[in-house]
């Protein structure tokens, strides 16, 4: 068999594969599911592909409707949530998801999994705490004051709460969007590919450390610039500096906005040693003198 005719016929077997491994029929499916908060404080969400949308709901049951889209997997109506994922209650925990993917081999030897993927809109009530894990998807909360852990690789994650614990988010590709609307009692926000907002109350207290590789720095808070020679840092203080705001991205802007609704002002380049304060404006030239009124004239 001569080199052209045997890549035609690798790339044949190649192409029948993959159809073999990731063809099949869909189906797709909306599950909702109704649970008493009683004793329950905690919801731990773990995905694979698919969005997860948390909001503070009735403070005595949690709600939850799960949107399933799945190729090559039956739903199986003798099994919880028909086979495509897990709701169980571990304690003070509510824990939700897929933990693991069943795996086959099709010809030849190509692994793969079932294609299936869950959107997720869940209601917990306000002071619940999250532990949220997805892989391929979004994530947003709104609402929900409990310590939030938001973890994603492919998507962004967007927060809205009222700041009364601390927050800890981190994707990889996708941008971070958090506001705090009432306090700030800390947050650790990272991605590598996306730009990253913060919008903080006034009397927000916090110690500020925010690194970067390729972007600008924006603030609409006093800070105080550090340098940190040999990387691109900007770190300071704002109201007494109680609480610690980390950001980190290598691609994308910074943003600290103030949710008083103060215009974020681009931070100047951190000075060459030390740590000095942002340069002051130049005070206003005075007014000129009036004119003296004429010899002999009076006063009225």
């Amino acid at each position: 068999m001569n080199m052209p005719t045997r890549n035609i016929f690798l790339i044949a077997a190649v192409t029948l594969a993959a159809s073999c491994s990731l063809g099949g029929p869909t189906h797709d499916e909306t599950i909702s599911r109704t649970f008493p908060a009683a004793g329950v404080h905690r919801l731990d969400l773990r995905e694979v592909n698919g969005s997860v949308d948390i909001s503070a709901g009735p403070a005595d049951s949690i709600t939850l409707v799960a949107h399933v889209h799945a190729r090559g997997q039956q739903p199986d109506a003798r099994k919880d949530n028909k086979g495509y994922f897990e709701t169980n209650l571990d304690g003070e925990t509510l824990v939700v998801g897929r933990r693991n993917e069943r795996r086959h081999v099709g010809f030849p030897f190509v692994f793969s999994t079932h294609n299936v993927s869950v959107d997720y809109d869940i209601h917990v009530p306000p002071q619940f705490d999250l532990e949220l894990r997805t892989v391929n998807g979004r994530i947003a909360t709104r609402g929900v004051d409990g310590e939030t852990d938001a973890v994603t690789v492919n998507g962004a994650i967007d927060v809205e709460s009222s700041g009364m614990r601390e927050l800890r988010a981190h994707t990889v590709n996708g941008g971070l969007k958090v506001r705090f609307m009432q306090t700030f009692q800390g947050a650790n926000l990272k991605t590598v590919n996306g730009g990253v907002v913060a919008v903080l109350p006034p009397n927000a207290s916090f110690a500020c450390d925010l690194s970067q590789v390729n972007g600008d720095f924006e603030a609409s808070f006093p800070l105080n610039i550090h340098s940190h020679p040999g990387s691109r840092r900007v770190s300071g203080e704002v109201n007494g500096g109680r609480y610690d705001l980390r950001i980190v991205t290598v691609n994308g802007d910074i943003r600290v906005e103030n949710g008083a609704g103060t215009m974020a002002v681009p931070l100047p380049p951190a000075a060459p040693a030390g740590s000095t304060a942002m340069p002051a404006m130049p005070a206003p030239p005075a007014p000129p003198a009036p004119p003296a009124p004429p010899h002999g004239s009076w006063g009225t």
